[in-house]
């Protein structure tokens, strides 16, 4: 059995990542720079997983984002910082915005196909989760549930998407995640990269951003020990 994972080295990709790892899957995992700030950190964190994982890794450079005028992630436009009670306000749904990289996973799922096609798997793994599902229109099953249907229609061998974590919160995702470092006797989450910057460093979280303040919330709320470097 063959699959395609998109491993941005978060902790959501991660975890979906050993959970396909666990199912027996050869796995192809992509990561891609799109010109994002945390580009570098992100790449460095997917390698490593990949490396401790033994699976095949490639990075896949996006040229065209640097056309992309919005978002505060691949701009030179601030990034918002929150506090862990912000993440229950609306406040979330203007970072949101800020951060909104435009089709970014309609984008690598489409490529993903194509390798998925070239290497004859059967699945593609992405890390979309119930959490970031409230705000992000890209993180929901019904989002998933359509591409799939593009999918089979446009694909000669009809591959699927497959979101493990569509129903999960961050909270769970970590509780999944040691679970699943256990079954594979292998130590990861700590390596994964959360944040939306560079703070000059690998693994080094800013502590700040909503992506680092709801690993955060997530690591306190599991009750499972955060290994995390947090400037703030």
């Amino acid at each position: 059995m063959k699959a395609i994972s998109i491993l941005s080295g978060g902790l959501d990709s991660t975890v979906a990542t050993m959970y396909a790892k666990t199912l027996g899957y050869d796995i192809l995992a992509l990561t891609f720079d799109y010109g994002q700030k945390s580009a570098k950190r992100e790449i460095n964190s997917a390698k490593k997983i990949a490396k401790i994982l033994d699976i095949e890794h490639i990075v896949i450079k996006l040229d065209f984002t640097k056309y992309f005028k919005k978002s505060a992630l691949i701009t030179n436009q601030e990034i918002p910082k929150l506090s862990i009670e912000d993440l229950d306000s609306d406040i979330v749904y203007d970072t949101m915005r800020a951060v909104w990289v435009p089709a970014r996973n309609v984008i690598f799922l489409a490529i993903a196909a194509g390798f998925g096609e070239d290497r004859d798997a059967e699945k593609i793994f992405i890390g979309i989760n119930k959490e970031e599902g409230t705000t992000f229109p890209d993180n929901t099953i019904d989002f998933i549930n359509a591409y799939n249907k593009v999918l089979e229609l446009g694909t000669l061998n009809k591959i699927k998407i497959e979101a493990p974590l569509y129903d999960k919160t961050k909270e769970e995702i970590v509780k999944l995640g040691k679970e699943l470092e256990e079954k594979l006797n292998v130590e990861i989450l700590k390596y994964s990269y959360s944040c939306y910057k560079d703070n000059g460093e690998d693994l080094l979280h800013c502590g700040e951003c909503e992506s680092c303040v709801r690993r955060k919330r997530a690591f306190i709320n599991a009750k499972i020990k955060d290994d995390t470097k947090y400037l703030k």
